[in-house]
């Protein structure tokens, strides 16, 4: 276990720390272990270390900082054995013999094998993106996606499987902030004021991202935005001596770097805290390359994420392969600390096609028959059979249909993709209508919290615009009321 002193909420921040104290003291207080690490509190080695517990002191230098004594920050590591990982278990439950999955050891071969992407790409949940995969593509709004894969090692029936799929997401371009700004709120004049909608807007986008300031040729310094200023940087002035005496932030950059600003009309970026805030002219700073956007896309952009990264299966294995290949396993320093060997070939399972059943329709349609592609078919000019429906619902203990008039409810969770933390789950309800047709169905769609699997607020009711009030209870009251005899009620439910 691993306690950093001061604490940091970043992981890159952490292992950095980590890092310098592997410098130091890796050869001789670490007995030449090469430790992985996940960025918090969990550090492993592939034997034991030559100590119980041990607290060290590192120095880290942010080069940033003008300030010597700021520049440095001491930090204390203090390293404690809290346990000792045994891979008997888990060869054990591979072969069988074990039911309980032993999740502490893969959690550990989990995070050996994730190391080394984690210092080479910018991480995301289980994801991993770098502009060298390829494909930077522009999606609108002064963002551009960016390609990677998503990593996880999981059991199964063949060992332990790296499971690798290819993933894209969302980045700040790394452009200046003006030009964010221009493409963000799709401006064409730059001279004109930003309003106070567009204002709120740019904060709401803006805020925690990392910027670098260029008008100093020998110097960048960067910065971390927390708000933008409530009035335009023509009128926003700030002390500049221990009298009280106010400058103008234009004023202050002619004088102190010779730099004449351009876009006095719009605001500031505001860095630092509320007390004692740093005001950045935006046309003075560059956002910095690597920084995911984590809020919602427009339906412009998602547009554009999927044309940019759909691909047929064939091509997704070739960049499945690529990526593996890319990776160089066989070369990982710390799969070699610990006795990792990654295979480069796909897994090869035994499996067949099975043929689809034919349908049957009703005698009055046009057409009778119909076998399924592909797992889809169309109904257009089909009748459906009440009597083979019958049937079937039957040998699901479903009372018999020709009397009672029946609902078909149907209803799934859709979970955001691998690797995205953020985004909703989609919950979706339908139900057939004008019982004695089972082809036709109303359908309700809502978003709920991430990764939520239960079907939030599904007796509410929602309103439409077009139809007015609806809901899953008020479908199933409303077709009994219509018929005049007790609704027999059948779902598929999935999550």
């Amino acid at each position: 276990m691993v306690s950093i002193n001061p604490e940091s909420k970043s992981r890159a921040v952490n292992r950095e720390v980590l890092s310098e104290l592997i410098k130091l003291h890796g050869k001789t207080s670490l007995g030449g272990k090469l430790p992985a690490y996940d960025g918090r509190k969990s550090l492993y080695t592939a034997g034991s270390l030559p100590f119980e517990s041990e607290e060290f002191s590192v120095t880290l230098v942010d080069p940033e900082k003008k300030d010597k004594e700021k520049a440095e920050r001491e930090y204390k590591i203090t390293i404690l054995i809290a346990g000792r990982t045994d891979l008997y278990h888990l060869q054990q439950f591979l072969k069988g013999r074990q039911r309980d999955m032993p999740q502490e050891t893969i959690q550990v071969l989990d995070v050996v094998l994730r190391e080394s992407p984690s210092w080479n790409y910018v991480t995301v949940s289980r994801s991993f993106f770098s502009t060298t995969f390829g494909h930077r593509g522009d999606i609108g709004e002064g963002l551009e996606c960016w390609r990677g894969y998503y990593q996880s090692l999981c059991p199964t029936q063949m060992g332990l499987s790296l499971n690798i799929d290819i993933s894209a997401t969302s980045f700040f371009k790394p452009v200046t902030v003006v030009q964010f700004v221009l493409e963000f709120l799709n401006l064409r004049d730059a001279s004109r004021p930003l309003t106070d909608r567009d204002r709120v807007k740019i904060k709401k986008a803006l805020r925690g991202v990392r910027v670098e300031t260029n008008h100093q040729e020998d110097q960048i310094r960067r910065y971390k935005i927390t708000g933008i200023t409530p009035v335009p940087m023509s009128q926003l002035t700030f002390p500049v001596d221990e009298r009280g005496t106010r400058m103008s932030v234009v004023q202050y950059f002619m004088q102190r770097y010779k730099y004449n600003l351009q876009y006095t009309s719009w605001p500031c970026l505001q860095s630092g805290s509320d007390a004692r805030p740093v005001y950045l002219p935006m046309e003075a700073c560059k956002i910095v390359e690597g920084q995911r956007y984590s809020k919602k896309l427009n339906d412009k952009q998602v547009t554009n994420i999927l044309r940019a990264t759909c691909q047929r299966p064939q091509q997704r294995e070739q960049s499945i392969r690529e990526m593996v290949l890319h990776n160089k396993y066989a070369e990982d320093k710390f799969a070699q600390e610990f006795g990792i060997n990654v295979c480069s070939d796909l897994v090869s399972v035994p499996a067949r096609v099975l043929p689809p059943p034919m349908l049957r329709y009703h005698d009055s349609g046009k057409e009778k028959t119909c076998v399924p592609s592909v797992g889809q078919w169309n109904m257009i000019n089909k009748v459906g059979r009440p009597p083979s429906i019958e049937k079937a619902f039957t040998r699901f203990g479903v009372p018999a249909l020709k009397n009672i008039p029946t609902i078909i409810f149907g209803a799934d969770v859709t979970p955001p993709p691998p690797g995205e933390d953020s985004a909703s789950s989609v919950a979706a309800v339908v139900a057939s209508m004008d019982w004695p047709e089972i082809t036709k169905y109303s359908g309700l769609v809502s978003a709920q919290p991430h990764r939520q699997e239960i079907i939030e607020n599904l007796f509410s009711v929602t309103k439409d615009p077009q139809r007015g009030g609806l809901s899953t209870r008020g479908q199933f009251c409303s077709c009994r009321e219509e018929t005049l005899h007790q609704a027999t009620l059948w779902g598929s439910w999935e999550a």
